[in-house]
């Protein structure tokens, strides 16, 4: 099954083949502020249905880890970050009632120190130019 994914203007589609199961309603800072309720899929199962040119980036701690949004809109679409890591907004989900699904709620706020960066693996590092 084909589920579709849009921001509230309509700017921004995705497509996915994966299936719906748990999301995640997590407590952390950047969660509760984007209103983000975490539907993680391979990203080989999804597919951008609009222009990329059309979203933005919101990134932080590193390179690879972002928030993806409607600059028109607002509406968070989609994160990233390393190994991986690739949720989509459940939210976004057309047709779907947020409130029947099945959610987890961990409790990040607690028990994620905030600001903590992982260090970088020891290869990373010797790839680092010095300063």
């Amino acid at each position: 099954m084909i589920r579709t994914l849009s921001c509230h203007c309509g700017k921004i589609r995705l497509e996915t083949t994966a299936e719906l199961g748990e999301v995640n309603e997590c407590n952390c800072t950047s969660c509760a502020k984007l209103g983000f309720i975490g539907w993680y899929v391979d990203r080989k199962q999804v597919r951008l249905a609009t222009s990329r040119q059309g979203i933005s980036t919101y990134i932080w701690r590193f390179a690879d880890e972002g928030a993806h949004f409607c600059p028109q809109c607002g509406a968070t679409m989609f994160r990233t970050g390393p190994n991986s890591y690739f949720a989509l907004n459940a939210r976004c989900i057309d047709g779907v009632d947020i409130h029947t699904l099945n959610k987890r709620r961990p409790d990040n706020l607690h028990n994620i120190p905030s600001g903590d960066v992982p260090p970088l693996d020891h290869d990373a590092e010797d790839s680092v130019p010095p300063s």
